[in-house]
């Protein structure tokens, strides 16, 4: 009994080694979209987004504004 324990063993630690022998069972997923400029902008460029300017806040409406939110999702 404790031969064929050993052996069901070993053959189940050896089948599942094997799975990783010379890149078998590796799956190479490409997102759906990965050329798409719409949505990733230049491919290694600069981000989109850093390109939007804003002006200044002069009246500090908008500080309040994001300190409220801040507050209401963050609390202390």
């Amino acid at each position: 009994m404790k031969k064929v324990l050993t052996f069901i063993a070993i053959f189940s630690l050896a089948t599942l080694v094997s799975c990783g022998i010379k890149g078998h069972n590796r799956a190479e997923l490409q997102p759906v979209n990965a050329t798409d400029e719409r949505i990733y902008g230049d491919i290694g460029g600069v981000a989109r987004q850093t390109k939007n300017t804003y002006k200044d806040d002069e009246t500090g409406k908008t500080a309040e504004r994001i300190a409220k939110i801040k507050a209401k999702m963050y609390p202390k």
